[in-house]
């Protein structure tokens, strides 16, 4: 019977983690957009997670861990499972996944059930000389090795930062008149004292879908707000489909597609921050620089 409630409580683990393995993003995003993590943490702390479930469902199979060790650690488990589960914002990008990853309500409140539940009957049990076991030290930190290698090749933490660049220098003929414009028509204030950051959006873009997610996580789980204006080539139709898909609900402007590669160049998303009229920053590449974002934002 003892055997039987391991078996269930790895399958649980390790079909947590291994899901998570496959679909990371979601996770890291819910974790800001709860107030759990910033940017940076939040895919070292799934990464984390991931490791553990993958280390307690081997473990318990093998027996290599210390049975009050498992519960410690379970218990820590289940609460991380507990905050997600319960924090999510109703307006949330990913509020019907949930972190235990089976995608199902009442699966997951069992799951959770039953985690604590065998956490506490694990606690009861004795071992001696469990902790003087030192192949046991191998085993576990062989299982952390054989999770963690595959783990960071093909979910890296920081695939790429944008690059920055002083643009006033590089790209000294870029006109915003035409920009400045648009704001004003559109009854969008920019900020004079701070600067503002102008992010050039296609809508039909998979990497320009992915960043407007993250600034409208951003805006959503912190307080300070920035100047945001978002800038659009195209049709009103789709760019309010793009807002409402994203959830990313800033100021926005639409802009001749001439124009939009002239100032946005062939690479996009780009993000400029833009001071008293003046061009500051350029931030360009395929994937969203975390500290950069959790930086504008606090």
């Amino acid at each position: 019977m003892n055997l039987s409630f391991k078996i269930i409580a790895s399958i649980i683990l390790t079909t947590s983690a291994i899901s998570k393995l496959l679909f990371t993003e979601p996770f890291e995003f819910t974790l800001v957009e709860n107030g759990i993590f910033s940017w940076t943490l939040s895919p070292i702390a799934v990464k984390g997670v991931i490791i553990l479930e993958f280390l307690l469902g081997i473990a318990l199979l093998v027996k290599s861990i210390h049975s009050k060790l498992i519960s410690l650690s379970l218990f820590l488990l289940t609460f991380f499972y507990a905050i997600d589960y319960y924090s999510k914002p109703l307006n949330g990008l990913y509020n019907n996944d949930f972190i235990l990853s089976l995608f199902n309500q009442w699966i997951t409140i069992i799951g959770i059930a039953y985690l604590i539940f065998f956490s506490i009957v694990q606690i009861n049990k004795n071992e001696i000389n469990a902790f003087k076991r030192i192949k046991n030290v191998l085993i576990n930190g062989c299982i952390v090795l054989i999770v963690s290698i595959p783990l960071f090749i093909f979910n890296p933490l920081f695939i790429d930062d944008f690059q920055q660049n002083n643009t006033a220098v590089n790209n000294p003929n870029l006109n915003w008149n035409g920009i400045f414009q648009k704001c004003e028509e559109a009854n969008i204030q920019l900020e004079v004292k701070n600067s503002t950051l102008f992010a050039f959006l296609s809508t039909s873009c998979y990497y320009c879908n992915r960043s407007a997610k993250m600034l409208g996580i951003s805006g959503r789980s912190n307080q300070t707000k920035p100047s945001i204006v978002l800038v659009f080539p195209g049709n009103k139709k789709d760019t309010e489909e793009f807002i409402e898909r994203n959830k990313c609900d800033f100021p926005y402007i639409m802009i001749s597609k001439d124009e939009f590669r002239k100032l946005a160049g062939n690479e996009y998303p780009a993000f400029f921050k833009v001071e008293s009229k003046k061009e500051t920053n350029y931030y360009t590449g395929e994937t969203f620089n975390y500290r950069e974002l959790d930086l504008l934002f606090n």
